[in-house]
């Protein structure tokens, strides 16, 4: 429209110039002036809603607005199970027509956790226009609080009768926000037992550091010694016995996640290359992350310095990651989950808890979990995030979490292009393995939590997965297909190659022995902390799920590397700098979970070799 109208004034003053008249003149001369300035306006704003300048624009492909979708309802009650549930009708659609699923104004609804709350409904949290980030302009009007009276109203019948009368004894008092009542009670009542940590978390006695470029602080740990004398074959083959001898109970957490909790992980993480260094550092760093966690469960973008344009590798990708909040919850939940923490169990259950809400929240009624992420982050959001529920789903079989996962996926499969199997940034993208290795871990973990229940379902996750594995038949590269290529025909690159064979790894491929000796020879000359340019933890968190599968020679030099470097600069309040090669983007919460996912590499997956 502002096109036309520029176009139609341009039009009017070569009209008027025409004319002898001089009064002609003077209109011609507004009309220019006018029209330069809509072109103006033109070329300054319609380039941050390119796909190819800024991706500045929201992403809404499915036109409905954040939290609208059925499974915005937070059920995770463990007396439910999936046999609760016809085939025939969803999760969703149950709770969509259930008396408690709706509020009197049509608001999405939540009923407890297995944390045990007996609470029948609750609104999710919300954050104020207060607390709102001015950079981040909302289209959406914010809801009303809620008068003191109508929540103690809310809690009556099924709080605590000490937190009732509470509620009720001051109507008059300003409104407390929902997440102080039940911060509260939590503190009161439902205080997280104290566990022993599976292993003491005191340093090491530091050793002298080869690396130059940066020593440890007095609060983290130096290079730890070796972890054991063990041969490689030994490892193997007790990490084996440690899989048939787990500390849960058969069918209640699925196997590869198993050894995240109890005696299992003590044994994995001295097994396969962990220590008490690893394990003080990841205790510092889940602390940290706890501490950034917003009131409404999500971890901000723009409070922890995301978003800033420093063109990683030449390119300008619009401030990605500036309203990527999906995502970087998603990765903080990761990081939680990987040290065996659930909603419902751990040091940290209540920070997870809120988390999921908060997704749940977030999720659109396509599935999509992308949020308000620009173009160039979204994918990326909706898998990370999506990630997080499939792993809750596979680590306690809550319902609400693998019907939101099932939904997930679901997204996935309609942006998966149909003929090479990838993903990018939008449908009709002919994909980048970059984006490919998060959609594949999404897939293992739904179909690890469950999600697949129907032989609809299973027949269409196979199609996903026979696309992945076509995708990354096509960025191969190398005499044995050791290497592989951001994108078809490109050039081969040690990030790209580390993604691509812990994703062949940890989605089963038989990958032959020639191809991993090929890879590893790329991953063995960038070493963590032995390259010029900045440190880059997404490289290493690929690379440190590939190399751990393997326990060999190879995996044993990138360890030592790999905790050498994160142990060395990791700072004394837990988190990592953003000095990295994509921390511009995340910020620390994405610096912070990216280097404790590495360090969780011990116990996060078991090894499927």
């Amino acid at each position: 429209m502002v096109a036309l109208l520029a176009v139609g004034l341009l039009v009017a003053t070569v009209m008027l110039f025409r004319r002898r008249k001089s009064s002609g003149r003077g209109a011609a001369f507004i009309c220019l002036i006018v029209s330069i300035g809509l072109h103006v306006a033109i070329l300054v704003w319609v380039p941050r809603l390119s796909l190819f300048f800024s991706g500045g624009g929201r992403v809404a492909e499915s036109g409905d607005a954040p939290g609208e979708s059925p499974v915005s309802v937070a059920v995770f009650d463990p007396s439910l199970t999936e046999a609760d549930f016809s085939d025939d009708e969803s999760l969703s659609d149950q709770l969509s027509r259930g008396e408690n699923s709706e509020s009197d104004d049509g608001g999405a609804m939540i009923t407890p956790l297995s944390l045990g709350l007996p609470i029948a409904e609750l609104q999710i949290p919300t954050t104020s226009p207060a607390e709102q980030p001015s950079e981040q302009p909302s289209d959406e009007a914010p809801p009303a609080e809620p008068a003191a009276e109508e929540i103690a109203n809310l809690f009556a019948s099924t709080v605590p009768t000490s937190l009732a009368s509470v509620s009720k004894a001051s109507p008059q008092e300003p409104a407390n926000d929902v997440d102080d009542l039940l911060g509260d009670w939590l503190e009161e009542t439902l205080a997280p037992p104290k566990v022993d940590p599976v292993v003491t978390p005191e340093p090491i006695a530091a050793s002298e550091s080869t690396n130059t470029n940066a020593m440890p602080p007095q609060s983290t740990v130096a290079r730890s010694t070796q972890f054991t004398e063990s041969t490689h074959s030994e490892r193997a083959e007790e990490s084996n016995r440690t899989a048939s001898s787990k500390a849960h109970i058969p069918g209640q957490i699925d196997e590869d996640f198993a050894a995240r909790q109890g005696a299992a992980k003590s044994e994995a993480l001295n097994a396969t290359g962990g220590d008490a260094n690893t394990e003080a550092s990841v205790a510092a760093a889940l602390k940290f992350l706890a501490e950034q966690q917003r009131a409404d469960g999500a971890w901000d973008p723009l409070a922890s310095g995301a978003g800033r344009e420093r063109a990683p590798l030449g390119l300008q990708r619009g401030s990605a990651g500036k309203r990527a909040e999906t995502g970087l919850t998603g990765l903080a939940l990761l990081s939680l989950l990987g040290a065996g923490n659930t909603h419902q169990s751990g040091e940290y259950r209540d920070n997870v808890y809120r988390g999921l809400v908060y997704l749940l929240g977030r999720q659109r009624s396509d599935g999509s979990l992308a949020g308000d992420a620009s173009i160039y982050a979204a994918h990326y959001c909706h898998a990370m995030a999506s990630l997080a529920l499939a792993e809750a789903s596979a680590m306690t079989g809550d319902p609400a979490a693998i019907e939101a996962t099932r939904r997930a996926v679901a997204y996935s499969r309609s942006t998966q292009h149909p003929v090479t199997g990838g993903w990018r940034y939008t449908r009709g993208d002919t994909g980048d393995l970059s984006q490919l290795g998060w959609q594949a871990m999404l897939l293992d973990g739904a179909r690890r939590g469950g999600v697949f229940d129907t032989n609809v379902e299973r027949e269409n996750s196979q199609r996903m997965q026979t696309g992945v594995a076509r995708f990354l038949t096509t960025v191969r590269a190398g005499k044995a297909g050791g290497l592989a290529a951001y994108r078809p025909g490109e050039r081969p690159t040690p990030t790209m190659t580390a993604e691509a064979l812990a994703t062949r790894l940890l989605i089963g491929e038989n990958v032959p022995q020639e191809t991993i000796r090929e890879a590893e020879a790329v991953l063995m000359a960038s070493l963590p902390g032995r390259t010029a340019g900045p440190d880059n933890l997404y490289y290493w968190y690929y690379a440190t799920l590939a190399l751990h599968q393997l326990q060999d020679d190879a995996w044993d030099t990138w360890n030592a590397a790999m905790k050498q470097r994160l142990l060395a600069t990791q700072r004394p309040d837990g988190s990592w700098p953003d000095s990295t090669l994509w921390g511009g983007y995340g910020g620390t919460v994405y610096t912070t979970s990216m280097a404790t996912l590495c360090l969780e590499t011990y116990y996060r997956h078991q090894l499927r070799r």
